[in-house]
């Protein structure tokens, strides 16, 4: 009798912490990294893509606000040819007038926020929507082949 208690007590300082262990696992999906990764810099008033052509598929934007005031990106298709709509107040552009692919909202200087996105191939327009952000020149393109 005593035997078969210290081999059941041996046995469960073995199973116990692997029981452990595998509770902790995490289960899902494995996260995998974009195929692209493409920097974007905001600068009091202009935007910088970086690359500015990459091919399909999923994509990191890390957007970094280089400038002193909150700005933000708001993401849409672009036929290339003309300005996207502006609201009556001509100082923003009418989002909702457009088909969104993707944004990042309140990036506060220094700060820097990541998006990812799966994108078709494309153009796409980026901006910063902030009152009169737009119309200072605030905006870039992305081409994704």
């Amino acid at each position: 009798m005593r035997r078969l208690s210290s081999w059941l007590g041996r046995l469960t300082l073995v199973v116990l912490p692997v029981l452990f262990l595998v509770g902790c696992a995490e289960t899902g999906t494995v996260s995998r990294a974009p195929n692209t990764l493409v920097r974007i810099s905001e600068r009091d008033f202009r935007i910088v893509v970086e690359p500015g052509r990459i091919p399909a598929g999923e994509v990191e934007l890390v957007v970094r606000n280089q400038g002193p005031d909150t700005h933000e990106l708001i993401m849409v298709r672009s036929n290339g040819s003309q300005q996207p709509p502006l609201r009556r107040d001509g100082l923003t552009v009418d989002e909702e007038a457009l088909h969104e692919v993707g944004a990042v909202e309140g990036v506060n200087p220094p700060g820097v926020r990541r998006v990812r996105l799966h994108l078709a191939p494309g153009r796409y327009e980026l901006f910063c929507n902030m009152a009169g952000h737009f119309m200072a020149g605030m905006h870039g393109e992305l081409v994704v082949d």
